[in-house]
């Protein structure tokens, strides 16, 4: 089991404190960096909304993302699937 430490970080313009562990602060501190970036990219294209709308925003288009990654390990597993299968009907036939 990992240590448990806090990590400060500036998200969005605001700082918070929060509770990871050892083995997982790089990943946090990096998926902290992508937000602000992430956000920082949609605060240039549209420097006139409103920072809430903004995080909403960023919050859409990251949720858009997974949706996109979530689908293609799906279509992954199932071609991963039907190899599987296929393999299967040649090792019969040989």
């Amino acid at each position: 089991m990992s240590e448990q430490v806090t990590v400060e970080l500036r998200l969005i313009e605001q700082i918070f404190r929060l509770a990871t562990t050892a083995d997982e602060k790089d990943d946090l501190e990096r998926a902290a960096t992508l937000l602000n970036e992430k956000f920082q990219q949609l605060r240039r294209k549209a420097p006139r909304v409103e920072h809430n709308k903004l995080v909403i925003m960023v919050a859409l288009e990251l949720m858009q993302e997974v949706l996109t990654l979530n689908k293609s390990l799906q279509e992954y597993a199932h071609c991963e699937r039907l190899l599987g299968s296929i393999l299967e009907d040649v090792e019969k036939l040989v």
